[in-house]
């Protein structure tokens, strides 16, 4: 299996954003609705300032983006890496 990522900056950024995104509607959902609140609960636990209401769920939105972008610029780096090692081009 061949994996190519010319352009691995587009990776991160468009996980970056869906993650962040995600967050942002799952806190909104929480305040208005009453969903997803274990969820925005335990989520309050690794993202400081994350909670459910508005300026919450823009904490959310903006350390999602940052934790998803460098989370899958370790994954790429490492892709490309093994990638050089086992000759696969």
């Amino acid at each position: 299996m061949k994996v190519h990522l010319k352009t691995p900056v587009a990776v991160w950024l468009a996980l970056g954003i869906y993650f962040g995104i995600w967050l942002f509607v799952f806190a909104l959902t929480a305040r208005r609705f009453g969903y997803c609140r274990i969820f925005v609960s335990f989520m309050k636990t690794f993202y400081i300032g994350y909670n459910a209401n508005l300026l919450g769920a823009f904490i959310g939105l903006l350390r999602g983006f940052v934790d998803a972008f460098i989370g899958w610029f370790i994954v790429t780096r490492l892709v490309q890496f093994f990638q050089k090692k086992m000759n696969v081009k």
